[in-house]
């Protein structure tokens, strides 16, 4: 009987498995593939050569400062949604269990947006006679300045929910133990809250940089074709003229994922 009972979800799992697999990993393993190919411009096929001009050539002052970029705009995205989001989590941590739900509701509610409405409602704040055109006089659209500010926007909840789930594992006795030895709020914080938060904060950063280094419809839309991120270029190239550029973009962006999950991991291990 209780193999007559798996058998329904054996067959859902390896359903799932097949989509994953021919959805998903053989595209993206033919895309890597290509990465080592060299394309004939003429018919755009790909012959896979082993060759490594595409790496070559992403790597060259035609390409260096997107990578620069993408990089750099990735960088400035996880450090203020870290300088934002942790504070707005001590903050919940700190709230009863019905304001917290409230606050938590309030974080995630803008995730039930479509992202693109959401990116085309930032352009509208960025742009000319836009809020914060008529708040400090810059007009930060289609700069880097404003792409940052839409990536941070979207990605806040990301960075903020981890963070969240980690503080709320701390065990009291551990804080109460600290004000009865006397140590002041910031002291417990730094000394005893930060280092339970780690791992949130650690995911959080990963998550919310990997995808901001892969992003493509937020420098679209805020960046007009002006500031230009790997994701615009995989997108351009991938979808024929140069596979091979594409392919080894897909796999710049592949490394920094593992790398990030080998981050993401070491930090929870040593937290633990």
């Amino acid at each position: 009987m209780r193999s007559i009972r798996r058998e329904p979800l054996t067959l859902l799992a390896g359903a799932e498995l097949l989509l994953v697999a021919s959805g998903f990993l053989l595209p993206l393993v033919v895309l890597v593939a290509y990465a080592f190919g060299e394309s004939d411009y003429l018919t755009f096929d790909v012959s896979v050569t082993g060759t490594l001009d595409p790496f070559r050539e992403l790597f060259s002052d035609v390409y260096r400062p997107v990578l620069v970029r993408s990089f750099g705009l990735a960088a400035v995205t996880v450090t203020v949604c870290a300088l934002i989001g942790v504070p707005a989590a001590l903050a919940i941590s700190r709230l009863d269990e019905r304001r917290a739900q409230v606050a938590l509701l309030a974080v995630v509610a803008p995730a039930f947006v479509s992202f693109t409405v959401r990116v085309h409602a930032w352009s509208n704040l960025l742009g000319a006679d836009g809020v914060i055109d008529e708040l400090t006089g810059q007009r930060l659209l289609f700069r880097p300045g404003g792409v940052a500010l839409g990536m941070v926007g979207t990605y806040l909840p990301l960075f903020v929910l981890p963070v969240v789930v980690a503080l709320g594992r701390r065990d009291a006795a551990l804080l109460d133990a600290a004000a009865d030895l006397g140590a002041p709020r910031w002291r417990t914080t730094r000394t005893v809250v930060l280092p339970l938060a780690r791992p949130g904060i650690i995911t959080g950063a990963v998550l919310v940089g990997v995808l901001a280094i892969g992003e493509y419809i937020v420098p679209t839309v805020l960046g007009g074709g002006k500031v230009l991120l790997l994701g615009n270029v995989l997108n351009d190239q991938a979808a024929g003229r140069d596979q091979p550029l594409g392919g080894a973009i897909a796999v710049v962006i592949l490394v920094v994922v593992a790398l990030g999950a080998v981050v993401a991991r070491l930090g929870a291990r040593h937290a633990s």
